[in-house]
């Protein structure tokens, strides 16, 4: 998941011990102009251990280090980086140096995972607008690839929180599917860093830090506005299908931004409504793709062997309605989980992947499915609301499985987006659903 750090330290004794260490290879010196004195020089010297490098100036280190990127010798980061994995390389480069993590400060952090995209990349990465109200910008630096940041009013990038997307696939079709879509959340602030429990490089040996990382991403996604060109909409009206044209056209979307407000707001949640209503649409199947994803991430369950480092990154989700190799290996090792039970819910997680902690969108499809009665007792005592009329920004099933991961991760507190918080909980447990309805 981590793709790039940079750590930094003024202690004199542990730069002087990088500095004499027989491993670092010398690659640069570097003088530049102060920013603010141009009358003062200022000295750069750029040592690497295995492009991991190491920039001395004359009272601090900073360390710029790609995990990933370590993971497969330099190669690419196209593949999948399990949590595992990030502790483990992390874990290998204390070995290597012997020395505390706890020196190294976090000041620059970016995490993020490749996916298989369920339509062309280049499509993909054409129609994604905006996130949150900051519209996604071309970068240069790639091709298919775009930022989205909030501007200062300076006109610079705010570093607080990047969100970075493209097309990872065309950057290493040699080492993944051409599809594959990586997606990315960057900050260089303090203040962001934090949230996610980081301060040292010792932090993330913690696995619950990661599990922030990865409810993070899927609430940055979540933000994202996708013109969806791709999705039929003939199921529409022809009035919704007229507005759901308007909306498709960047320009109105400009000029939202430009005027009040809320306006921007309001029309990106009536567009939501109207592309939802056409079913199984291109956001919500990468919402899908991402959070199913991110629970393999977070088991480790795919641990990319060193020697492998050629093949591009197994894909553990569904694309265009096949099942994938770890789903025919489910099938065939059903008596391992048959009696996994969801704590929140109380339903069987036999149709889940194997290793799932709680139901996913796949449990709730099959019970709506084959005991629909059952099925809206938990809808209601999941999204229960005042005057008992639950409003859905997402599909109905997409909102069941997000209330589901919020009470596992944190039930006592939880964001409700609009919803009062379920049935009284257990005083050191979570809710189990249908013990509570004695089912």
């Amino acid at each position: 998941m981590i793709d790039f750090l940079k750590l930094l330290t003024f202690d004199a004794t542990l730069i002087d011990y990088f500095n004499s260490h027989s491993l670092l290879e010398w690659v640069s010196n570097e003088d530049r102009f102060n920013h603010f004195d141009n009358e003062v020089i200022n000295t750069k010297t750029k040592k690497q251990y295995k492009g991991i490098y190491f920039c001395f100036y004359s009272n601090k280190l900073e360390i710029l280090f790609k995990p990933h990127y370590y993971f497969n010798g330099n190669l690419h980061n196209a593949n999948d980086f399990t949590v595992i994995d990030s502790i483990n390389i992390i874990k290998e480069f204390k070995s290597v140096f012997n020395i505390n993590l706890m020196n190294l400060k976090v000041v620059n952090i970016e995490y993020g995972l490749n996916v298989i995209s369920s339509i062309d990349i280049k499509d993909l990465i054409t129609y994604l607008a905006y996130h949150e109200k900051n519209e996604f910008r071309t970068d240069v630096g790639l091709p298919y690839s775009k930022k989205s940041y909030r501007i200062n009013k300076n006109g610079r990038a705010n570093q607080y929180k990047i969100i970075k997307a493209y097309a990872k696939g065309l950057q290493f079709p040699k080492f993944s599917d051409i599809n594959t879509f990586r997606f990315e959340v960057k900050s260089k602030e303090s203040k962001y860093i934090k949230e996610l429990r980081v301060q040292t490089l010792n932090d993330l040996l913690n696995k619950d830090v990661y599990v922030l990382m990865a409810d993070n991403i899927i609430k940055e996604f979540e933000k994202v506005l996708i013109l969806d060109n791709h999705t039929d909409i003939k199921i529409l009206s022809i009035e919704d299908q007229l507005k759901l044209n308007d909306y498709l056209n960047p320009h109105a979307w400009y000029k939202f931004i430009n005027q009040s407000r809320n306006v921007f707001s309001k029309n990106k949640t009536r567009y939501n409504n109207l592309i939802d209503k056409t079913g199984d649409h291109l956001k919500k199947q990468l919402e899908r793709i991402i959070i199913e994803k991110l629970e393999v991430l977070k088991r480790g369950a795919i641990s990319t062997p060193r020697e492998n480092i050629n093949m591009g990154a197994n894909s553990t989700v569904y694309i265009d309605g096949n099942c994938t190799l770890n789903e025919i290996k489910k099938t065939n090792n059903l008596s391992s989980v048959k009696n996994s039970i969801c704590p929140v819910s109380g339903l069987s997680l036999c149709n889940e992947k194997e290793g799932a902690k709680y139901a996913l969108t796949t449990t709730l499809k099959k019970l709506k499915e084959t005991a629909p009665e059952t099925f809206e007792l938990v809808k209601i005592n999941l999204l229960k609301k005042s005057r008992g009329k639950p409003k859905f920004e997402q599909s109905e099933i997409s909102h069941l499985a997000k209330q589901i991961r919020n009470e596992y991760y944190n039930p006592f507190k939880i964001k409700r987006q609009g919803y009062k918080k379920p049935l009284n909980y257990f005083q050191h447990s979570q809710l189990n659903i249908l013990i509570t309805l004695g089912i």
